[in-house]
């Protein structure tokens, strides 16, 4: 089916493009950019940043694991020589001093009595300049009920420190004094963090940057807490970071990107500014085709029109005039020859009716090749495609339908409607039942009025109804419809439906009207449909 003439792009598409010329939304867009920019960055540097907070973290946490479990091996070896020996404390102190020497985090080991029923005392001794000998009497109270080889935790008085203690047999046990602020060395502790080494009595060690009291109100803390794996030694690490504003979201980065983001919208901006600026121009120009089209289009069909009409006009005339004229030629005929059965030939009176015979006669042949020449003036016929020119006379009149306020509407099929036709009279003929069916439309004062053309395959013919919803056609009028110089209008000729039946039937086809069944009333034009859309039709069934 072929296209009608395009309609112009909808103005929606020039208010989008100028919503995005605005300063308005230029504005909106940049500051949306710069927000999902600063989203992005916020959540990518906190990940970062909890991802090397709980790096830093695991990686202390096995450190000072290790380093507890050594505080174990120590003791276990102590205990181990102790009972080796069958004194003691002879080879003891030599051996605690060189772990003191090595292991400057335990800083005090001492050999305690615990034998039942002897006053409990210190044997033997190992003490560092921060280390404090043990109490017999704790030592005693804190593995009195441990069986021989088990080993405790205890507090200690001295802060930052805690007891370890291990029970040899019934008469003796081991204390190391372990310094808990040595557990973790200077440079192991990131300079951003805040380490907070904890017993269930308290803090033995808090250490490092990221104080609460110097730090922003708008910075937040990230932190990692876990207990040291040991099963003699209940230490737990806590690693805090406090992150301020500006780790989040980097000024330098932040100013290059709403930079760079500004200046890309502001080049955006200025390309849809061109965008549209062209294709308005090209909207314009291709209004300015349609319109030049159209203009064409009407004045090739009004051209046909007063041809179409002023030679139906003539041969209506001629048709009229024949009956007198041959009225007149018998009579002067039947003259002649009573003149001569009286005695009267050539006489003036049969002269007379001699010249009257001669000059009927002559305004006969001139009727004759007038109406020949009327006949001979219609273009020869072809086949073309119904739709196409159905659907191009619609949008011609769809111009002076919206300007009137009618609903134009249109039913084709989606194939071609192939018939033997001239393209312009059928267009004609169109174009006067959409005209009479507006006029219609009009009289009724319809603030609804509508007007449907359709093309339907009907058989061996098309049918091409225009149907409308004014005031129908009144009884006593419609018989005479298509007769010529009949109308029902107070200026109207006559000639419109007699010419669109004159041209329908040229081509082998016929013209009907009648009135709806919900009011209005319908044309209905059926042309024979060309053999090759006959055969195409049997073709698909």
């Amino acid at each position: 089916m072929a296209s009608p003439i395009p309609e112009p792009a909808s103005p929606s598409m020039h208010r989008r493009l100028t919503l995005l010329r605005s300063p308005v939304a230029l504005a909106g867009g940049w500051l949306l950019l710069v927000a999902l920019f600063c989203l992005y960055s916020v959540t990518s540097h906190r990940q970062v940043l909890d991802q090397e907070v709980s790096e830093s973290g695991r990686t202390l946490q096995r450190i000072i694991s290790q380093r507890v479990a050594q505080h174990d091996a120590h003791l276990t070896s102590l205990s181990a020589l102790g009972l080796a020996r069958a004194q003691p404390s002879q080879d003891f102190g030599p051996v605690a001093g060189s772990i003191l020497r090595f292991y400057p985090r335990i800083v005090a080991i001492d050999l305690v009595s615990v034998r039942a029923g002897e006053e409990a005392g210190v044997v033997s001794s190992a003490t560092s300049a921060d280390g404090t000998t043990a109490d017999p009497m704790q030592v005693l109270k804190a593995v009195e009920t441990l069986t021989p080889g088990k080993a405790v935790y205890g507090p200690d008085a001295k802060p930052g420190h805690y007891r370890l203690m291990k029970r040899m047999d019934d008469a003796l046990a081991v204390s190391l004094d372990i310094d808990g602020t040595k557990l973790v060395e200077g440079e192991e502790l990131p300079r951003w963090a805040l380490l907070t080494l904890s017993t269930a009595e308290g803090p033995l060690l808090e250490e490092g940057a990221g104080n609460s009291q110097d730090a922003s109100f708008l910075a937040r803390t990230i932190s990692f807490d876990a207990p040291i794996v040991s099963a003699t030694q209940p230490l737990r690490l806590s690693l805090q970071r406090q992150v301020t504003p500006s780790q989040l979201l980097p000024p330098l980065p932040l100013a290059l990107f709403a930079a760079v983001s500004l200046l890309g919208l502001v080049l955006v901006r200025s390309l849809l500014r061109h965008r549209q600026d062209a294709a308005i121009a090209r909207e314009a120009a291709e209004a300015a085709s349609r319109r030049e089209a159209l203009r064409q289009h009407e004045t090739k069909l009004a051209h046909a029109l007063r041809i179409n009409s002023m030679g139906e006009m003539a041969s209506g005339i001629a048709h009229e005039l024949t009956q007198p004229l041959t009225a007149l030629l018998s009579q002067s005929q039947a003259g002649r020859r009573i003149a001569a059965a009286n005695g009267l030939a050539d006489t003036p009176i049969d002269s007379v009716l001699a010249a009257n015979v001669l000059q009927a006669k002559r305004a006969a042949d001139i009727l004759v090749r007038l109406r020949a020449y009327v006949g001979k003036s219609a273009q020869a016929a072809g086949i073309h495609d119904l739709c196409r020119h159905v659907a191009d006379i619609v949008a011609l009149s769809r111009i002076d339908l919206d300007r009137r306020g009618i609903a134009l509407d249109i039913d084709l099929p989606a194939t071609p409607a192939l018939a033997r036709i001239d393209p312009v009279e059928i267009e004609q003929v169109i174009h006067n039942l959409i005209r009479n069916a507006a006029d219609a439309v009009e009289q009724a004062g319809r603030s609804d009025g509508r007007v449907l053309v359709s093309l339907k395959h009907a058989g061996v013919n098309y049918h091409i109804a225009v149907s409308d919803n004014g005031t129908g056609i009144p009884p006593d009028i419609l018989p005479r419809l298509f007769e010529p110089f009949f109308s029902s209008k107070p200026d109207g000729m006559g000639l419109g439906l007699s010419l669109c039946e004159s041209i329908v039937e040229r081509f082998d086809g016929d013209i009907s009207a009648e009135n709806g069944a919900g009011g209005g009333a319908i044309f209905t034009v059926r042309l024979p449909a060309s053999p090759e859309a006959a055969r195409r039709e049997e073709a698909a069934a």
